[in-house]
């Protein structure tokens, strides 16, 4: 009688075969709209989703917004509006390995990383000398963290 991991294995390969070649669900009308209405920027071959609105007349401040683990830009997407209201320019990323945003496999991912994405977003936007404003949460506040330092 075989082992009973050989019975399991016999059954899971299979299954996780089936389960990698479905293709993933249809975006919602939602996130149709975020994804259409930002654009992309490539870092070291890696092509970086984000979003950049022009808001607030007479204001020279921009925020740049940094996502959460295991999510997205669209995070932000509740308080977009209100942002562009208060900031001259609002500006979403996502992550390497986020959103949508490139996925590498396999890849290292890491924190320097992710900072290092942001200040190459930075320089795309012609922004590098500009006073920028911070806005993270979660997996976002260490890479701010990293920024700041």
């Amino acid at each position: 009688m075989k082992e009973w991991w050989v019975q399991v294995g016999l059954l899971t390969v299979p299954l996780l075969a089936v389960y990698l070649h479905i293709p993933p669900p249809k975006l919602s009308p939602a996130l149709l709209s975020w994804r259409s209405s930002g654009g992309y920027f490539t870092y070291k071959d890696q092509n970086i989703f984000y979003r950049d609105s022009t808001g607030a007349v007479g204001s020279s401040d921009v925020v740049v917004l940094l996502h959460g683990f295991p999510t997205s830009s669209y995070d932000w997407y509740k308080i977009w509006e209100g942002l562009t209201q208060r900031f001259h320019r609002v500006i979403a990323l996502d992550f390497v390995g986020f959103g949508f945003s490139d996925k590498p496999r396999p890849h290292r991912y890491s924190i320097f990383e992710q900072a290092s994405i942001v200040e190459g977003l930075v320089r795309h936007l012609g922004l590098r000398h500009q006073r920028i404003n911070l806005l993270s949460h979660d997996y976002g506040d260490t890479v701010a963290q990293e920024l700041l330092h």
